[in-house]
């Protein structure tokens, strides 16, 4: 049975001030996508992202029917030109409770670093709360600093599960021959941390001396043995591991099954990342029984 989700009014016009307030900062135009000509936007940035010899990552037709029955997709746009693209469908946990499922969110190359990204998602957030919907939740690869940076820092998710190879072999140049191990971030949309990062604050304290579980040693992951009672440890990320990716397949995989060996066990037995930090480390907390 699904959980119906009560939102009030107020909170949907804050939500679209906090979107509106990153609209106007970036300098872009976000709005849904409605009817084929413009979803082809969508598609255009998603296959310009994930290039494939498949042709589409995802078909005209499909998503068309998709958008028809209540699925959220927006395309960002600067000067005219779409930079890009979210989509996002209705979903339910294992405990029946229905959210919205974010599957792909991308920007075009030459417009990153200009929080176009975060900006997009908080436009997302306004439109689930409007429709509804209190948690989204979407995977992501977790070796990746700048999305970890993202999802931790700028809006404030939650990371309690992680899955090895969650898709299988995927065709795209930038995850072919690399195993699609994703982290499933959890954004509550009115939690504690959502709203900080909402006035663009960040509530993680870290306490001093804290464990590293995972270190980055001159660019090669080093594992230090941390014990699983330890309440709180670091994982570190390397800088660029896309990059490392397309220069050294082997030190990539290497980074790959370090980081999933310190995450996955902590993560299965009820850890959860709750923040990540300036110089580049999940923070991996322990709950604590109360």
């Amino acid at each position: 049975m699904l959980t119906p989700i009560e939102i009030t009014p107020e909170v949907i016009a804050t939500a679209k001030r906090d979107a509106e307030e990153r609209i106007a900062k970036s300098e872009v135009e976000i709005r849904v996508l409605v009817g084929v000509a413009e979803q082809n936007y969508a598609r255009e940035i998603f296959d310009e992202v994930w290039p494939t010899d498949e042709g589409t990552q995802i078909t005209a037709n499909l998503l068309q029917a998709m958008v028809h029955n209540g699925t959220y997709l927006s395309g960002v746009f600067v000067e005219g030109q779409v930079v890009g693209a979210a989509f996002a469908f209705p979903s339910v946990d294992e405990e029946g409770r229905l959210h919205l499922h974010s599957h792909m969110a991308a920007v075009k190359e030459n417009f990153r670093d200009r929080s176009i990204g975060s900006t997009l998602k908080w436009h997302q957030r306004a439109w689930a709360l409007e429709h509804g919907y209190g948690v989204i939740t979407w995977t992501f690869d977790p070796l990746v600093r700048r999305n970890a940076r993202l999802n931790l820092v700028k809006l404030g998710v939650q990371v309690f599960d992680y899955f090895p190879d969650f898709y299988g072999d995927l065709p795209d140049a930038l995850n072919v021959g690399d195993p699609t191990d994703r982290a499933m971030a959890r954004w509550d949309l009115l939690s504690e941390s959502t709203l900080a990062a909402a006035k663009f604050k960040n509530l993680e304290k870290l306490p001093d001396g804290i464990h590293v579980a995972l270190s980055n040693k001159e660019g090669k992951p080093i594992q230090h043995g941390v014990e699983l009672q330890t309440a709180q440890m670091l994982c570190y990320l390397p800088s660029d591991i896309i990059e490392i990716r397309s220069q050294d397949r082997a030190l990539a995989l290497e980074w790959r099954l370090a980081l999933r060996a310190e995450l996955l066990p902590r993560l299965d037995a009820g850890w959860h990342i709750s923040g990540f930090t300036h110089d580049g480390a999940y923070v991996v907390t322990r709950e604590t029984q109360g």
